[in-house]
């Protein structure tokens, strides 16, 4: 059984993260990274296409030397996707005596931490991990959940983030924010997404939390 692992979401936001490697597999975890505009440095003397047009268009660092000690440095997280093994392992054994996450792809025991297989509808992001024991098969996972979550439970999402601060100002526990999301789970709200009807979407919403707020008035 592998260890048990903490589930967290990472802001990398303007961080940079170095991606050891400039092939298909690297190009992967840039576009990932992209999603969430990470300040990306790629390291390796030839890129793919792919990460060669997004160096075009400059939405990435290239580096076109073979990997050195000295790319890490500012690093808040690293990718080795070389198809080099000891190079790989150079780069993962030089991230953890500078305390950097870092992930040999495929390679579970050269990684502080895994990338799950990732679904994103909007601002919902659902997260499969198999602890590093089959990408395949979490991405397997993914594809399933895919044709069960729609593109309404993000569209909610958003609307329940237009909410927050009144939610905030109304709903003062756990306990009533958990009545509230009940409330809105079985409501008609589902109808006016499908629908495309945001307003009414809204309104069921701001209706929703009119009920729960009165009654704990009560």
């Amino acid at each position: 059984m592998a260890e048990s692992l903490l589930p967290v979401m990472l802001k990398v936001s303007g961080k940079k993260c170095v991606v050891v490697g400039g092939g298909e597999v690297a190009a992967q975890k840039v576009n990932q990274l992209l999603e969430c505009n990470a300040s990306i440095l790629v390291v390796s003397p030839e890129l793919c296409d792919n990460l060669a047009e997004l160096e075009k268009q400059g939405r990435i660092q290239w580096l076109p030397i073979r990997y050195e000690p000295s790319v890490l440095e500012g690093a808040f997280l690293v990718f080795a996707c070389t198809d080099e093994t000891e190079v790989n392992r150079r780069v993962f054994s030089e991230c953890e005596e500078r305390k950097i996450w870092c992930n040999v792809v495929d390679v579970p025991e050269l990684c502080s931490f895994y990338m799950p297989s990732i679904l994103r509808r909007g601002d919902l992001v659902i997260a499969v991990s198999t602890s590093g024991n089959s990408p395949a098969f979490a991405r397997r996972v993914r594809l399933f959940l895919e044709n069960i979550i729609s593109d309404d439970f993000g569209f909610l999402v958003a609307l329940l983030g237009e909410m927050k601060v009144e939610m905030r100002e109304s709903l003062k526990t756990v306990e009533e924010r958990r009545k509230f999301i009940e409330q809105v789970w079985e409501s008609d709200v589902w109808r006016y997404l499908r629908e495309g009807d945001f307003e009414r979407a809204k309104v069921c919403l701001k209706n929703c939390l009119d009920k729960v707020s009165k009654s704990q008035q009560v």
